[in-house]
């Protein structure tokens, strides 16, 4: 077969990338728009744009039957109403007590033990906490866009998966602080002039 009949194969997060991509460059701050094209962890990329390490503060964790959960984070865990769930609300926390991020995890119980543990565990991110128990999670990215910050103006959301082989196992709605990722958007106009 001569190169030029090679069949190119697809990138494994190109469908993710590809449909993401218009909303991600609606942003004005390349800071931003890195953080959401990212599929690695968010922590150091907010602790480089905060410029210093942050804190896990968790303030809320229960157990949860997953028929209560928000219907996005249910269907994105393909989870039915009986199933146990985590439900973890954290703050990343600069030394100062300055607010970062505010996120809701969402992890399937009794799947694997050590996301069990980790999600469960509020002495440090998520993230660095999978890593350091040796889980290895896919990160798929299904919405990025803007919400109201505490202060009532807009800011920056993501909402990801943690997926396994064989399925998604954790959920994750990320907030961001508007003085660290600017929530900016860019304005279009449409051709009677009018802003969109």
């Amino acid at each position: 077969m001569s190169p030029a009949q090679v069949p190119k194969r697809p990138h494994p997060h190109a469908p993710h990338s590809r449909d993401l991509d218009a909303r991600v460059t609606h942003f004005v701050s390349p800071v931003t728009r890195m953080l959401l094209a990212s599929e690695g962890l968010t922590t150091p990329l907010l602790q480089a744009a905060s410029d210093g390490p942050l804190r896990a503060r968790v303030w809320s964790l229960r157990e949860v039957a997953a028929g209560l959960l928000d219907p996005g984070a249910r269907e994105r865990l393909r989870l039915s109403g009986q199933e146990r769930c985590l439900v973890r609300r954290t703050r990343l926390v600069l030394a100062c007590g300055t607010t970062v991020s505010d996120n809701v995890v969402v992890a399937r119980m009794g799947v694997d033990p050590r996301v069990d543990e980790v999600a469960g565990d509020p002495g440090q991110p998520l993230g660095f906490g999978l890593a350091d128990a040796g889980v290895v999670l896919r990160r798929r990215v299904h919405w990025v866009g803007r919400r109201r910050w505490f202060g009532g103006g807009p800011c920056v959301c993501k909402a990801y998966t943690l997926d396994a082989v064989d399925g998604p196992l954790v959920h994750v709605e990320e907030l961001f602080s508007p003085q660290v990722v600017p929530a900016d958007v860019r304005v279009t106009h449409s051709p009677q002039g009018q802003s969109t």
